[in-house]
């Protein structure tokens, strides 16, 4: 069991690598002037690394017996998760704000699907982490999902920026990456005979917002992304 969480540090490690890759032309490498990066940029951006942090951090407190630290450590969650989902949620009004005039509308509405699933993504997964967080392995499961959400954004940047892919295929490909991983992490809980709905959650969620991806050019998310970014952005 104590391998268990030691696995999961180093995959939430090799997603924290991706992130680093995906985002060092845009951001990182802009450094110290960051001149297209925005206050609200910023912060996301730390909110994002600091969790990414505490999923590598608090596994491995676990595993060297130090469940005590982990549990007071874990207490931030309740600050920093909201945290973050309300930045996911700031960093795509901005995002649409600032396509607004300088891109094609259709264009621009199609950006809210990969905007709005992130942040209800990572609402659902988080919640379901802390009102599971007296039982491990279920509360284990659905934070490594918070963490895997990363990946579509570091990945798909990545596969942008280094390999000259467009955004739509780039978007797929990480999309058809998070899939794999959590089918993979459900089928071996199948296989194990362990409590497979939590992953069996993650990957219907995840799939919805894979496929509200892949329907971002048509009419029904022109008009509901519209609406909506006329309700909230």
């Amino acid at each position: 069991m104590l391998q268990v969480y030691r696995n999961t540090s180093i995959f939430v490690f090799l997603v924290f690598i991706g992130v680093q890759w995906g985002f060092y032309h845009p951001y990182t490498s802009q450094f110290p002037h960051f001149k297209n990066a925005t206050t609200v940029i910023h912060i996301h951006g730390a909110l994002l690394m600091t969790w990414i942090l505490l999923l590598i951090v608090q596994p491995l407190l676990i595993q060297s017996g130090r469940a005590s630290l982990h549990k007071k450590i874990g207490n931030v969650s309740w600050v920093l998760g909201p945290l973050v989902i309300a930045f996911l949620f700031l960093i795509g009004r901005s995002g649409y704000t600032r396509g607004l005039g300088t891109v094609p509308e259709h264009e621009n509405l199609t950006f809210v699907a990969l905007d709005m699933r992130g942040f209800i993504s990572f609402a659902i997964f988080w919640s379901l982490a802390m009102i599971y967080r007296k039982t491990p392995n279920t509360h284990m499961r659905y934070m490594i999902a918070t963490g895997i959400l990363a990946i579509g954004p570091g990945i798909g940047r990545g596969l942008i920026y280094s390999a000259g892919m467009n955004i739509g295929d780039a978007i797929t490909i990480a999309d058809a990456l998070d899939l794999a991983i959590v089918g993979v992490l459900l089928g071996f809980d199948v296989y194990r005979k362990k409590n497979y709905k939590p992953f069996l959650t993650i990957f219907l969620i995840l799939l919805i917002g894979s496929l509200l991806w892949q329907l971002r050019d048509s009419a029904f998310w022109q008009s509901f992304a519209k609406t909506y970014a006329s309700l909230f952005y």
